[in-house]
């Protein structure tokens, strides 16, 4: 690559010796080595007949199934690893890559992959299948939150003749939850709260929560933590986790920074 010159729009050639080469190198080289896993597979669904999945499964519409949303949270890891790699890297067909540099939205892509491959293995990991069932429920819950929340604001403000209709779909789908909850013999889900509305009964139904219990059961690196913190905090823009956090001092350094 002696003579290659630097494509318009890229920052350097990961042939280099400098910092910056070295590290784009070592990137590139971890997303080609999660290549083979990172292929989509259109074929049928495979899911394990008389697993907690499989019985869950039957008692919801495919589009509220636990395995659907585990199969979502893997697209999104494939989606987001594979989207990283054009991101960042100009890899052209004699061989020679390149890199670009940008300053927050790789970190947007690794915190997506990381929060949805942690979502996957919160699901499947325990060897308890009533865990893995109640996990299963708190997912769809999650979904059946998250898609209640944004219908109801949406149609209140703009179709507010069909708002009702939604609130009582909803409504159905949380007692469903709850429903198959009390079938296995498990806490529920949703729970009325003193005014009327809706509201959690279970824990462990944040992003935060997902990766502290696979922590906290060693099913995870500390470093994959600390990954995502920092990448979280150059998603939102927070000066601290960004190069331009001169306003802190330096932890290692002497005192007063």
């Amino acid at each position: 690559m002696e003579d290659l010159q630097v494509p318009a729009g890229c920052a350097g050639r990961l042939d280099g010796a400098d910092a910056e080469s070295l590290a784009a190198r070592a990137i590139l080289a971890r997303l080609r080595a999660l290549e083979p896993l990172l292929g989509r597979d259109t074929g049928p669904d495979r899911i394990e007949p008389g697993s907690p999945l499989a019985r869950l499964d039957e008692r919801f519409a495919s589009s509220h199934s636990a395995s659907s949303l585990v199969r979502q949270s893997l697209a999104a890891v494939m989606d987001n690893a594979q989207a990283l790699r054009r991101l960042v890297f100009v890899e052209e067909p004699s061989g020679a890559a390149f890199y670009r540099r940008h300053t927050h939205a790789p970190y947007s892509l690794v915190r997506t992959a990381i929060e949805c491959a942690a979502t996957v293995l919160w699901a499947l990991l325990p060897d308890d299948g009533r865990e893995r069932a109640r996990r299963s429920l708190v997912l769809i819950a999650r979904e059946v939150f998250n898609a209640a929340s944004f219908w109801d604001t949406y149609l209140e403000e703009f179709h507010p003749g069909q708002h009702a209709r939604a609130l009582d779909y909803f409504d159905g789908l949380r007692r469903a939850v709850n429903d198959s909850a009390r079938a296995m013999l498990l806490p529920p889900i949703f729970s009325r709260k003193a005014d009327g509305n809706w509201g959690y009964a279970t824990k462990n139904r944040t992003q935060t929560a997902i990766l502290k219990d696979l922590r906290a059961a060693g099913e995870v690196p500390a470093a994959l933590i600390h990954a995502w913190q920092f990448c979280s905090g150059y998603s939102h823009g927070l000066e601290w986790a960004s190069a331009n956090g001169g306003t802190y001092p330096d932890p290692f350094g002497g005192p007063g920074g």
